[in-house]
């Protein structure tokens, strides 16, 4: 590989021609080679690639290729798909995080009719023969390297004479891709921790239409069909009935638009947030088996602050887990999908306030998740628990594993605990993550009732109420909700 320049956060390019234009003096020395073709990948890939083609005089086409997202964290790349296979190209994230591959498989199903529909739009046809062609691949750029590595897969089946990698700027994975390219060209390598965009003054999202017009499809306006918006995780607040404040929270909904199995609501412990991407991977999860899911900051953000600089709330647990009952009570009162059977997931000092929020609301609360718990804090609820509660625990985290098979002698519910091999209190080893994913679902999978059309309903949603009204009678000292 050409030697780059290494760089941190410092932008090379104005833009993504500029980008292109520099990129294409790089690879001047291939201009007049026979059967060149420069082949982009889709969206912003196609800009630095038509610089790239007109540099050259060679033809530009597309090699459609799709990244497979993390769940719940979907701008990491857990693998990804191209057109002309049904291969998935494997990522080290997915071996690393322990997503099963039938998780995968079912995220690849999804992305394929997408593939599809993007083939359709760019091309409206199979990708040529690139037989004893020499092709260029070109990207705008490359973080984990999974599509450029699928796309690859692809051209390979051709049996192309040669193959080069362009990019402007890639991460240092990038080295990874050197055994599958004859030639592989890179201007800037910089640090992962940093997006490609940092390298750019300007990186807009590229829509299908411009896409058209750069590959000379004719008419950008006319059978174009639309971009999918990115989804976004909706942000939501909890108003707080004895604080007069409001909890930031996200709350999302099956992947497959049906009614979900139930919710479960995330709490966290101290020193994370909402946005934790423990929590947003198994939330993702457990969204794709059907549940809607509720993450909640059980913090105000002045309180956030406070306790990132001296942890002064991390073991409040009596002021969290208030917040998450006022949590609960708001889900049940909006008639939230799937709040009907609703599960409390805690980690650490946040499954604590799970149990205490369900001996609080016992009519309401059907189940209770502890990652890494420190349920021990919440030992005054023990004998007013009446949901059923899965304990899961690394066996290097030596300090809770004691604590929480202490718990399990005394606790009077159906109580399950279950082991990490290797893991330690963050579940940070291989596969770790994964592992409790599955402990989780298999564990839901029990408390997983038929979908119904309507969230809240019949006489379990009038005990619910009356149960809701009668508590929050309780704490706010008023007769009514």
């Amino acid at each position: 590989m050409a030697r780059p320049d290494h760089v941190v956060a410092r932008a090379r390019f104005r833009d993504r021609e500029d980008a292109g234009r520099q990129l294409a003096a790089h690879v001047a020395h291939l201009a007049g080679t026979p059967n060149l073709v420069v082949l982009a990948l889709p969206r912003g890939g196609v800009v630095v690639a038509r610089c790239v083609a007109d540099a050259l005089g060679a033809p530009l086409d597309v090699i459609v290729a799709r990244k497979l997202g993390v769940p719940g964290v979907g701008e990491v790349a857990l693998g990804a798909i191209a057109e002309g296979s049904d291969l998935i190209s494997d990522d080290g994230v997915r071996r690393f995080i322990g997503v099963p591959r039938r998780l995968v498989e079912r995220i690849a199903q999804d992305q394929r009719a997408e593939l599809a529909r993007r083939v359709e739009q760019y091309r409206g046809h199979p990708l040529s023969s690139l037989r004893g062609k020499t092709i260029i691949v070109v990207d705008d750029g490359i973080a984990t390297g999974a599509t450029m590595r699928a796309a690859l897969r692809t051209i390979a089946t051709h049996r192309p004479k040669r193959v080069i990698v362009a990019v402007p700027v890639a991460t240092q994975y990038v080295h990874e891709l050197e055994s599958l390219v004859d030639e592989l060209v890179v201007l800037v390598v910089h640090d992962s921790s940093f997006p490609v965009s940092a390298q750019y003054e300007e990186f807009q999202v590229v829509d299908g239409q411009t896409i058209r017009r750069l590959l000379g499809l004719g008419d950008a306006s006319a059978a174009a069909p639309g971009e999918p918006t990115a989804a976004e995780h909706p942000v939501c607040e909890i108003p707080l009935v004895t604080d007069g404040a409001s909890l930031a929270a996200e709350l999302e909904f099956p992947t497959d638009g049906a009614d979900p199995h139930g919710l479960v609501v995330f709490a966290h412990g101290g020193g994370s947030s909402r946005r934790s991407y423990r929590n947003a991977f198994l939330a993702g999860w457990l969204r794709m088996l059907g549940w809607a899911t509720l993450r909640v900051d059980l913090l105000l953000p002045a309180e956030q602050l406070g306790d990132a600089a001296d942890g002064r709330y991390r073991f409040d647990i009596a002021l969290i887990a208030s917040r998450l009952v006022q949590a609960v009570d708001w889900a049940v009162r909006d008639h939230v999908a799937g709040s009907s059977n609703m599960i409390l997931f805690g980690a650490s000092t946040g499954a604590a306030a799970a149990l205490m929020a369900a001996a609080d609301r016992p009519a309401l609360v059907r189940g209770v998740i502890s990652r890494a718990g420190r349920i021990d804090l919440a030992a005054v609820a023990y004998p007013r628990l009446r949901a059923p509660v899965l304990l899961v625990v690394g066996t290097a985290d030596s300090h809770t594993l004691r604590l929480n098979r202490e718990a399990l002698r005394v606790l009077r519910v159906d109580t399950d605990l279950k082991l990490v091999v290797g893991a330690g209190h963050a579940f940070e080893e291989v596969g770790a993550l994964g592992a409790v994913g599955t402990h989780v679902e298999r564990w839901l999978a029990k408390r997983t009732p038929s979908r119904t059309s309507r969230p809240v309903s019949g006489g379990l949603a009038r005990r619910a109420w009356h149960e809701l009204q009668r508590v929050v009678a309780e704490v706010s000292g008023r007769a009514r909700v």
